[in-house]
């Protein structure tokens, strides 16, 4: 059911993307909580957009190269060649992607949370000082760092998921790419419009019915509520349906071998 070597070839294969993604968020997370003149754009800023653009590009890379590449390539061949069943490759490919998503926001979380026990941001500031949260008292917690960062995790995985489901249904990498290319610009875009119409912009806050991003909800954690919760059983689910479609189709699908 799963392939160690296989494992092993896609880590060698991606590792240089996603260290370097890795060290981007990472960079950029210290930058905002520990500069006085950018903490106010912690979670406007670095929570609100860059981390669903930095790793919603990373899984738009990876999830093509795991599958529809090799087959464009005819390296799936040689990979189907071995006593490897299709299953196999599919779900290794598809613990590749969830687990290395999750290893990027896990080290950037852990960083975070270092610095952020060094040095606590008051919430009002964190999120950004505005009239909306005047009234917001205390500060940033380690928990509410975990919760946020949990909550933005799962949807990059169900970003990443439908990708791969792309890849899996077409052998061609233009389409795969493309229709993946077109469903991760569509959610980060109307994200950032979201967010712009969460702070003030008139009418542009109906655009996060058009993305995924709208499953993470980081004000509630700020919040202290629990419907963050609630909202992550959306993604999870859409993440799930899509690795199974994907890795079905590519089951049961001819392949030019």
């Amino acid at each position: 059911m799963f392939s160690l070597p296989l494992f092993k070839q896609s880590v060698k294969s991606n590792w240089v993307m996603w260290t370097a993604i890795t060290a981007v968020m990472s960079a950029l997370c210290a930058q905002f909580s520990m500069l006085e003149m950018t903490q106010s754009l912690l979670f406007v800023i670095f929570y609100g957009m860059m981390t669903t653009i930095l790793p919603g590009i990373y899984v738009l890379v990876t999830a093509n190269k795991l599958i529809a590449s090799q087959v464009d390539r005819g390296s799936m061949a040689y990979v189907l060649s071995t006593p490897i069943k299709r299953s196999t490759v599919t779900f290794t490919q598809a613990v590749f992607l969830v687990g290395s998503v999750a290893a990027m926001f896990g080290i950037q979380m852990l960083l975070h949370m270092g610095l952020n026990a060094a040095k606590p941001i008051a919430l009002s500031t964190a999120m950004g000082g505005g009239p909306k949260f005047a009234d917001v008292t205390g500060e940033l917690t380690g928990q509410m760092i975990l919760q946020v960062n949990l909550s933005a995790m799962v949807v990059c995985i169900a970003l990443g998921a439908v990708c791969f489901m792309f890849s899996g249904v077409f052998n061609s990498t233009k389409y795969s790419i493309g229709l993946s290319g077109t469903f991760i610009g569509v959610n980060i875009l109307a994200n950032m419009l979201a967010m712009f119409g969460n702070l003030g912009v008139s009418g542009l806050d109906k655009f996060k019915y058009l993305t995924l991003c709208s499953f993470y909800d980081y004000e509630s954690v700020l919040n202290s509520e629990n419907d963050w919760i609630i909202k992550m059983i959306y993604p999870a689910a859409i993440a799930f349906l899509a690795l199974t479609i994907g890795s079905a189709v590519f089951k049961k699908k001819d392949l030019p071998l």
